[in-house]
């Protein structure tokens, strides 16, 4: 056995096995959960050993690609059984210290559908109040992520030295092709990483949501990871943001994305002035002017999301 250099209970990997009896992934080395099952006292052991010596380094994912919803692929990097089982700890380990620490309008670290309704609701709630709202998508969200700085932010709220070392072995994972070439990433969180969503949204807690808390206390948002939602009461505001959050974004080499991002004015029965952006979509909902019954049964038209 190898010498202990953490301590590491064995309730925690066999808690984390329990949580991932149902993946189906299937990584580098061709092994499945049900071939994972077998002797699985012994492998969960062994794989304990190497958790506590410091000796566990996760393999390379596989890198594979999948369709988009509206067009186009997608990669993403599926991990072996043994490291989908260890960022399964990881994300027990970390999710419990950091979840407190997100706005109350960040709902994308949670990954439940009530999360993104609830967003979708609250935008609707806050484009009838306010008259201008700034639609921000980061460009390459997931492959943008520095690997430095997000563990410089971990290491401001995490002591468990085990959890710092295996997080950052498992976002640095290089990408094995389907031809074998072997890619090492220096910045990016693999679409498959079950530390993806969580570490993902916390990388933007520390660049926007702070940011915002603390520039802009007063600008209401919504965020589900890197869809963002601001809403402003002018346009100059909305301008003067967007161009804030632009700068604030290129200083930790991130992009808004040129054709998703815009400015757009909340028109409906009351507000009535012609602008060129008067609708956007948030999280696949489409917002807009729509024609509703007043309470005395007049028609009048509301800037709403689609009812569902």
């Amino acid at each position: 056995m190898k010498r202990a250099r953490f301590q590491i209970s064995p309730r925690l990997i066999r808690e984390a096995f329990k949580q991932s009896r149902k993946t189906k992934v299937v990584g580098v080395d061709g092994q499945t959960i049900q071939d994972y099952k077998r002797n699985l006292a012994q492998r969960l052991r062994e794989q304990r050993d190497q958790l506590t010596s410091g000796t566990y380094r996760p393999s390379a994912v596989r890198k594979v690609y999948i369709p988009k919803r509206k067009g186009g692929k997608r990669a993403i990097g599926i991990p072996t059984v043994k490291d989908f089982i260890v960022q399964t700890m990881l994300k027990n380990e970390l999710y419990p210290r950091l979840e407190g620490l997100f706005h109350p309008n960040s709902y994308g670290h949670r990954q439940k559908r009530q999360a993104r309704e609830e967003a979708i609701r609250t935008a609707g709630v806050r484009c009838l109040r306010y008259n201008w709202a700034v639609v921000l998508d980061i460009r390459s969200f997931g492959d943008s992520v520095d690997h430095r700085l997000l563990m410089n932010m971990l290491k401001r709220h995490i002591r468990n030295r085990w959890v710092l070392l295996y997080t950052e072995r498992t976002i640095k994972s290089p990408e094995r092709t389907r031809s074998g070439a072997l890619i090492q990433k220096k910045k990016g969180l693999a679409q498959g990483n079950k530390l993806n969503f969580l570490l993902g949204n916390f990388y933007l807690h520390g660049i926007f949501d702070t940011w915002m808390q603390k520039n802009r206390p007063h600008v209401p948002f919504e965020r589900y990871t890197d869809d963002i939602l601001c809403h402003c009461k002018s346009e100059a505001e909305a301008k003067s943001l967007l161009k804030q959050i632009r700068s604030r974004l290129k200083a930790h080499g991130l992009v808004a994305h040129p054709d998703k991002t815009k400015i757009v004015y909340c028109k409906d029965g009351t507000r009535k002035g012609s602008y060129p952006n008067v609708k956007f979509d948030y999280l696949g909902t489409s917002f807009q002017s729509r024609s509703v019954k007043s309470a005395s049964g007049k028609a009048t038209a509301r800037f709403s999301p689609a009812r569902g």
